[in-house]
Formats: C-alpha cells, sequence, structure tokens
C-alpha cells in the first residue's frame, strides 16, 4: 500500500526460499530465511469471518536488519500472529503505527482462530505512548475496552467495524465515528491493511487525523472491491473516490 501511495519501502520480514519475489520489485527488502505466517479465511453472507492457522510465521528480529543511526519517517508493525518476542524498537523522529491484530489473536488446538484471552496485556506489548494503534471488532471480545483503555494510556487508537466505518479513540479520551464509503463489496480480506497504512502515509503527510481518517476510508472502499493485489488503490484513486463521495 505504501509504495503504492508514492512512498520509498523497506520491508523488514521472513520470506521462504520460493516465495514470489516479483511482487515487492520496487521495495528495500531485508528478509531472513523463515516461515509467513498462512490463514484460512472463510466468510458467511454477512461478511463474518471463521480463521484457521495453517502455520505461524518464524520470530522477527529488526536489529540485524538495520543500519547505525538509520531512520525512517513512518515506521509500521504488521505482525501476522506472534512474531515479535521482544517489544518494538523506538525510532527517534518517526510516526509510528501498530497493527494489533495478530497480536490479539490465539489459537486452538484444531487450528481455529480465537480472541487472545489477555488482549491488554497483549497490546501494551506492542504500542507506546503517542504511537497509532488498529484493530478491528472482530479482533477481540470488547474491542471498544480495549481501544478506550490504550487511548487512556496516550495510545492513538482506530477501531474498524467493517461496513460501518471506523471509530477514532482520541489521546484526550473523545471518539469520534466516521460511517464507511459505499463499495461493492467482493473480497474483504486486506483491507484493514490497506486502511491502516494509508491512515500512517496520510497522517505523516499532514499531521490531520481528520484527513488520514478520510483517506483511509476511500483506501479501504477500494480494496473490498477487488481481490488480492488488484484491491491496493492508487493515490490518484483515492483521491478521486473522495472527491466523488464529497460531490
Amino acid at each position: 500500500m505504501a509504495r503504492s501511495l508514492g512512498c520509498e519501502v523497506t520491508l523488514v520480514t521472513a520470506l521462504e526460499p520460493d516465495f514470489p519475489l516479483g511482487i515487492l520489485d520496487g521495495i528495500d527488502l531485508r528478509a531472513a530465511p523463515g516461515l509467513v505466517a498462512r490463514y484460512e479465511n472463510r466468510y458467511d453472507a454477512r461478511g463474518n469471518r471463521t480463521q484457521r492457522l495453517l502455520a505461524p510465521g518464524s520470530d522477527l528480529q529488526l536489529v540485524p536488519h538495520l543500519s547505525p543511526g538509520e531512520t525512517f519517517d513512518l515506521v509500521f508493525y504488521a505482525p501476522a500472529y506472534h512474531e515479535f518476542r521482544k517489544a518494538p524498537l523506538r525510532f527517534k523522529g518517526a510516526v509510528v503505527g501498530v497493527s494489533l491484530q495478530g497480536a490479539l489473536r490465539a489459537c486452538e488446538p484444531d487450528g481455529r482462530v480465537v480472541p487472545n484471552p489477555r488482549p491488554l496485556e497483549a497490546a501494551r506489548a506492542l504500542v507506546r505512548p503517542g504511537w497509532c494503534a488498529f484493530l478491528s471488532e472482530e479482533d477481540t471480545a470488547a474491542p471498544e475496552a480495549l481501544a478506550a483503555a490504550l487511548a487512556a494510556e496516550k495510545t492513538l487508537v482506530v477501531l474498524t467495524r467493517g461496513y460501518n466505518g471506523a471509530t477514532l479513540f482520541e489521546l484526550d479520551g473523545s471518539t469520534q465515528s466516521y460511517p464507511a464509503l459505499p463499495a461493492r463489496a467482493t473480497e474483504p480480506t486486506g483491507a484493514g491493511d490497506c486502511f491502516a497504512m494509508a491512515f500512517m502515509v496520510r497522517l505523516a503527510e499532514t499531521d490531520s487525523v481528520d484527513e488520514a481518517m478520510r483517506f483511509a476510508l476511500a483506501a479501504g472502499a477500494l480494496a473490498v472491491e477487488a481481490p488480492g493485489l488488484a484491491g491496493i488503490a492508487t493515490r490518484a484513486a483515492i483521491e478521486e473516490r473522495m472527491t466523488r463521495e464529497a460531490a
């Protein structure tokens, strides 16, 4: 998503030998050999998801992949399951976001994904005051309570609600809900990731959470209208959707 928006992207991850590297062209890839977390997703007629963990990903370490003193304008942590065994690094001067989805997952013996029984503990291990955190209504049993608790600890929290839009939990304890943009949904997988990255990029550019939210909602609407990588929108497409909906 960040690459599609014109950003210079560095990706630190683990990759298997047969991973199709062509889809990462144009990215500064810093990958260690390892396993990628894999899931099976099934959706019912209402769009509710049942998820099964097929394979957990390998643990990730950032320090071996970074140069001394290296800086970034924006940093986004997105563990798919529990790849970070240590607290994330702080980057001076960077806008930092964290996807909590992976940390808020637990797994039954048969592989079925269920909410982490200790969501606040799991979230606190990843986020820091002043950072941005993203979660969805499906990620935990009491999403609003978790979002409010993190916001009280000075984390900006975005709670996505699928077809019902998203709610922003600000550092001062206030909340603001935003409706979703109309979309012809065909494939919801990955829409939350597109939303979060679009939000972070626009926040870094404008320092406006309202502008970032509206930009992200347009990116999310476009993401559900096409399967896979085809749902990753360009900046021009996002701006066109925003203009059309504002008319």
